[in-house]
């Protein structure tokens, strides 16, 4: 569980590094790499999600 917290403020520095990365440059490239972390961040968390699901139905 710690694991899933670290990368969660893993995510959210990087996130906003790109975000003022893009805002300071204007270089639209790092709205690429934000977009590329969040759905990565996202699909991750679906995966975390559905495996503390599947190991809850099979402990029970």
């Amino acid at each position: 569980m710690i694991i899933v917290r670290l990368l969660i403020v893993v995510v959210l520095i990087t996130v906003a590094a790109l975000g003022l990365t893009w805002l300071l440059t204007g270089n639209r490239k790092y709205l690429g790499y934000m977009g590329r972390v969040l759905r990565f961040a996202i699909v991750f968390g679906f995966v975390a999600a559905l495996l503390f699901v599947v190991e809850r139905m099979v402990l029970r």
